[in-house]
């Protein structure tokens, strides 16, 4: 297993807490188009978390908090990345697995370039999530600088 470098995939410029999309596509837009201006993201990368979602639901209802986790193939992405999103308002998604509908206004996209991070980060979400300190200061930032620290002291210690 692959010991991943959180520092190298928690960035400041990758926390959107202000989107405001109505459905799960113009989501996708809006952060995509963010993460391609600023490098993150390949222009294949919109494309690419619509269709994936589509196959692969990454919508997780845990026990203090629903999130989605959507994320591509690597081809799709330029730099290793974990960009932190609120959404205005819940949207549906549909669950990991069940395919069961649900509505989350929290999203973790994740810019994997190495797959075998893939299933070692999911399992990272699933244990901090599983923690109600972790959900309730999750939801409590409101703006990108406390998010980034706070995110840094639970990924990167």
């Amino acid at each position: 297993m692959t010991d991943i470098n959180y520092d190298d995939m928690l960035h400041k410029d990758t926390i959107f807490l202000d989107i405001d999309a109505k459905n799960s596509d113009e989501l996708f837009e809006q952060v995509g188009k963010r993460l391609e201006q600023i490098g993150y993201a390949k222009d294949t990368y919109i494309d690419a978390l619509k269709k994936r979602e589509k196959e692969f639901p990454t919508g997780l209802v845990t026990k203090f908090l629903p999130i989605a986790l959507p994320h591509v193939d690597p081809e799709n992405i330029n730099k290793p990345f974990i960009a932190a999103v609120k959404n205005s308002s819940p949207i549906h998604m549909l669950q990991m697995g069940s395919n069961e509908d649900m509505e989350t206004q929290y999203f973790f996209f994740l810019g994997i370039t190495d797959s075998s991070h893939q299933v070692v980060l999911l399992q990272k979400f699933m244990q901090l999530l599983r923690d109600k300190e972790f959900a309730d200061e999750l939801t409590s930032k409101i703006n990108p600088e406390e998010m980034y620290k706070f995110l840094t002291k639970e990924f990167v210690g």
